[in-house]
């Protein structure tokens, strides 16, 4: 599966999420001054003025003048009462999960490292978040109704440290518990994916005609098969100069090591699986689309899905699907060859070849002179990622031509796109260097993809095909994977703290989870206000739940018109109202389904520096605002008191 999301890049998010940020805090900075003037108002009368500015003064003073300290004290005296509570429980029944998960995880099944990544991250993620929000909605409330915060509020504390305290406490707490996690997860990951296979080798077949060595002996192919393990055997190939090879079946291959007995028998010992523990680093480029007259447009044609995040092309025709990357260099491919893994949709209009995939090419092109050669044909796989070689020295292709590129403005006018000119001599060469020959001055480089059946699509989004830049180390992606945990977990003991400030124990367990639950869903909960099925799909209408009834009710479907009668318009009048009410709380509600990086690490894609730190920055910005607001609610509730 590829990432089927745009990752934000840093250099071009923090800019506007700054300018967001800040509006919104002014925004609520300003609707809490309001109600907290209105409220002194009620309670001091003529002298509210005066009061509300001796508070707003004293509240700003606690709130910078902090000492790292007296912080350091509280968050270590929230430790201490949190072990107290034999937090480490959680940690043995993470064990007693992992013990037991033998029985239920099945090594048999098509992509065995998913599911135990999956597995073991998601049950980290409940039980960590479950744990600090327990933690967070217990600690001030009970504090508050035992009479023991007064030990506290009795020394020379500000309220804004004895919030950031808290909230540190639970963080140090829920960080020593998830780290625990990692490194025991780790190698239960390991260990429970390791596996080998025997070979025989008298069911190994020639494979071919004997062939004379250099050293003048005769060598002979041989292929066969391992024996199966798990559900699933590997092809086994040994060439002519006796060396093995696995081929690569459900994600994964194996190491061959050639022993030799005194009698001249050979034994072949497969090690444990490579490839299934990875953190691939893709390299996106841009993609545009040629229609089927050769014309370069933004989209290609629908086929019908409701989901238009995919485009198709047509096969048997010009239509192709071209992706550009940028700044590519030599050095950063070792080998004769550059990695290029795809994941390409396919709509048939007929069943065609049902014991094989659908044709396709690939092409290199170079941009600035248009000298473009097509390298391999290839058969397309549903569902799984087909990975393809570019060799660096290029000597077997079926054509090479320089093709133009057009575009067709809405005034009918066709411009084309100018190229520099080419030798052409260089059109009767036998050998082409790709760096050389295909990459412009400018460091870019075209590849395409075409369908070559008539009567079948191809479909295809920008991440839908990537050059792999190489592995990262799968356990320091584990490691980030555990870290987007962490993420969520801040920004729940973040809102436990603050609503537990002003709110009692059920309450703010019952706000907190609620929070939670809420930006878990909170792709969903945009979705609805936008009037979206599937991101960057819009329907007639933005649905509330009363037409949203009303259509269940009725059985019309969410793409259908329905009469506008008086009623209707009068369930998307109380919707409006409801969906206004949904659109701000999803400004408010942070997007912890976005922070995770599950899906990531489960995948084998390496989690980015830079998206790593987009969502650091996002969560530091909600962690502030949280103090800020959690700090004024203790105040008051101390002055009320």
């Amino acid at each position: 599966m590829p990432i089927e999301i745009e990752l934000p890049q840093l250099s071009s998010w923090i800019g506007p999420a700054f300018l967001a940020w800040l509006s919104a805090a002014l925004g609520l900075i300003t609707l809490c001054g309001l109600i907290g003037f209105l409220w002194c108002l009620l309670l001091y009368g003529r002298r509210a003025p005066r009061r509300f500015w001796e508070l707003l003064r004293s509240g700003v003073i606690d709130l910078v003048l902090v000492s790292p300290r007296r912080i350091g004290a509280l968050a270590w005296l929230t430790i201490k009462e949190a072990f107290g509570r034999k937090v480490t429980v959680v940690v043995l029944l993470f064990c007693v999960s992992l013990l037991f998960a033998g029985w239920f995880l099945d090594p048999t099944s098509s992509e065995p490292h998913r599911l135990y990544l999956n597995f073991v991250l998601g049950t980290t993620n409940y039980l960590v978040i479950l744990l600090v929000i327990f933690l967070a909605a217990f600690r001030l409330p009970g504090d508050i109704q035992n009479k023991t915060i007064f030990t506290v509020l009795t020394k020379p504390v500000r309220t804004s440290e004895i919030v950031t305290g808290q909230i540190l406490g639970l963080v140090a707490v829920g960080s020593f518990i998830l780290g625990t996690m990692w490194i025991i997860s780790y190698p239960f990951v390991v260990r429970g994916l390791h596996h080998t296979h025997v070979v025989n080798p008298a069911d190994l077949r020639p494979l071919g005609e004997p062939v004379t060595l250099p050293d003048g002996s005769q060598g002979q192919a041989l292929q066969g098969w391992t024996e199966p393990t798990w559900g699933h055997r590997h092809r086994f190939f040994v060439d002519a100069n006796g060396n093995p090879r696995v081929d690569m079946e459900r994600g994964h291959t194996h190491s061959v090591r050639v022993e030799k007995s005194a009698d001249g028998k050979v034994t072949y010992r497969l090690g444990g699986p490579e490839g299934q523990l990875v953190a691939r680093v893709p390299i996106y480029g841009s993609l545009v689309f040629r229609d089927r007259n050769g014309f370069d447009v933004e989209k290609g044609i629908s086929v019908g899905d409701e989901w238009t995040y995919r485009s198709y092309i047509e096969g048997a025709s010009q239509a192709a699907a071209i992706w550009t990357f940028k700044d590519l260099k030599p050095d950063e491919f070792p080998g004769d060859t550059i990695p290029i893994e795809m994941n390409l949709g396919v709509f048939r209009t007929h069943k065609g070849d049902i014991e094989r995939g659908i044709l396709g090419s690939l092409s290199v092109r170079n941009p600035e002179n248009g000298l473009m050669v097509e390298l391999q044909v290839f058969e397309s796989k549903e569902f799984s990622i087909l990975a393809l070689d570019i060799p660096k020295k290029i000597t077997r292709f079926s054509s090479v031509r320089v093709e133009p590129r057009k575009i067709k403005h809405a005034d009918g006018t066709i411009e084309y796109v100018r190229l520099k000119p080419v030798d052409p001599q260089v059109l009767s060469q036998k050998e082409f260097d790709l760096f050389r020959d295909f990459t412009s001055s400018d460091g870019k480089i075209e590849i395409w993809i075409r369908c070559l059946e008539s009567g079948q699509y191809f479909g295809m989004a920008k991440p839908d095909l990537y050059i792999r830049a190489g592995n990262r180390s799968f356990f320091l992606n584990l490691f980030k994977g555990y870290l987007g945990i962490w993420l969520q977990m801040v920004l729940a003991i973040g809102f436990g703290v603050t609503l537990s400030t002003f709110l009692g124990t059920p309450v703010t367990l019952v706000s907190t989870l609620g929070v939670t639950i809420a930006g878990m869903a909170h792709q969903f909960m945009r979705q609805i206000v936008t009037g979206e099925l599937y991101p960057g799909v819009e329907t007639p209408a933005r649905f509330g739940p009363i037409e949203s009834s009303i259509r269940l009710f009725t059985q019309e479907g969410v793409m259908v018109e329905i009469p506008r009668t008086v009623g209707l318009m009068v369930a998307r009048a109380i919707d409006s109202v409801f969906l206004a009410w949904l659109d701000l709380l999803s400004y408010i509600i942070p997007p912890m389904d976005r922070l995770g990086f599950i899906d990531f690490v489960a995948y084998g894609y390496n989690v980015s520096p830079s998206l790593l730190a987009v969502n650091i920055i996002t969560v530091a910005g909600y962690l502030v605002l949280l103090i800020v607001a959690g700090h004024f609610f203790l105040r008051s509730r101390e002055v009320a008191a």
